[in-house]
């Protein structure tokens, strides 16, 4: 049987919704008719994609590669029919796309004010693959990118990447009043001891990356939380129902809610400037390149965190000469 997109959207529909029924529902089929297809592709592609576990339908190990090939091609599509239907947009407007916290505002706002920008469109997608698929359809003229330390290759051709930070720590976000507060830096092993927030696991790159780390170090995550709204995890963890990872340059003790570094850093992310080459954003790389790297060092203060890891590694970003304290 040949694979069609409606194929690939079931199978991530599952995979989301760790039900055949649920998922049922979000694809608008029944139940029955749901089953018969994942049976058919299961036969299609030789082995079982999903199994039955405490929590749901979750991918097998041979699911969890169909799966994220499955999100790919649909990224790829999505981005394609972007750019073959999408409106024409002002001219001069600079298309920004990632997920990358405070430093996806902060370098649009800069080049709002900038004179070959008339304006800025913000544009956000938690999946790195969509982002790239974005960049290198045209539908986005620069992306801010992290990457997990993975060894396949993601970066579209056609696509021209510049790296800020090569090795960029994750931190954990906890409740004000967590136990684990009152430490600094905290051990993997006591953050495994209490229940997690984040990406199903497998089902990303970044949740494939945090479970390869884990199992390194001997540890198993908790994860009985699997929000989809960054606004849940955060409600989760200011309840105290969960920790979960965060950027390095998140602020510190915000709605209740504190940053703190893993110790020894054992997750990093690389963050890079993403674009195509032969337009405006090229030609302007360096000073975009530049820019962030001032937003970096205007940061400091948003946590002791970030500021341990900016004195000790973070500041090598900046150029020769130039003084901790530069803004944007």
């Amino acid at each position: 049987m040949e694979l069609e997109l409606r194929h690939l959207r079931a199978l991530v529909a599952i995979a989301d919704t760790h039900s055949l029924v649920r998922a049922a529902k979000v694809l608008h089929v029944s139940q029955p008719a749901l089953s018969g297809l994942l049976r058919r592709v299961e036969r299609s592609v030789g082995g079982l994609l999903f199994a039955r576990s405490p929590t749901g339908c979750v991918p097998t190990s041979l699911g969890a590669d169909v799966v994220a090939d499955a999100r790919a091609v649909l990224a790829g599509m999505s981005a394609l029919t972007d750019r073959l239907g999408e409106r024409r947009e002002t001219p001069g407007t600079l298309r920004v796309g990632g997920y990358c916290g405070f430093l996806h505002l902060a370098v649009s706002r800069w080049l709002r004010d900038r004179p070959w920008c008339d304006t800025v469109s913000v544009h956000e997608d938690q999946d790195e693959t969509t982002t790239l698929a974005r960049v290198a359809a045209g539908t986005l003229d620069l992306a801010l990118v992290y990457l997990p330390p993975l060894p396949d290759r993601i970066v579209p051709d056609g696509v021209e990447s510049v790296v800020v930070h090569p090795r960029e720590p994750v931190f954990v976000i906890l409740a004000q009043d967590h136990p684990l507060t009152r430490s600094g830096a905290i051990p993997l092993a006591e953050i495994a001891e209490y229940p997690w927030a984040d990406d199903p696991p497998w089902t990303t790159r970044w949740s494939a990356y945090l479970q390869g780390v884990c199992r390194r170090h001997g540890v198993a995550l908790d994860q009985p939380h699997r929000p989809q709204c960054l606004a849940t995890l955060l409600d989760l963890v200011r309840e105290g129902m969960a920790l979960a990872p965060a950027l390095a340059t998140r602020r510190d003790r915000q709605a209740n809610i504190v940053v703190r570094a893993i110790e020894d850093a054992p997750l990093w992310q690389e963050l890079r400037l993403c674009y195509r080459p032969g337009t405006v954003v090229a030609d302007r790389i360096d000073e975009i390149h530049d820019a962030v790297v001032r937003s970096y060092a205007g940061r400091q203060g948003c946590s002791a965190a970030f500021d341990q890891w900016w004195r000790e590694r973070g500041r090598e970003l900046l150029p020769a000469g130039r003084s901790l304290s530069l803004r944007p």
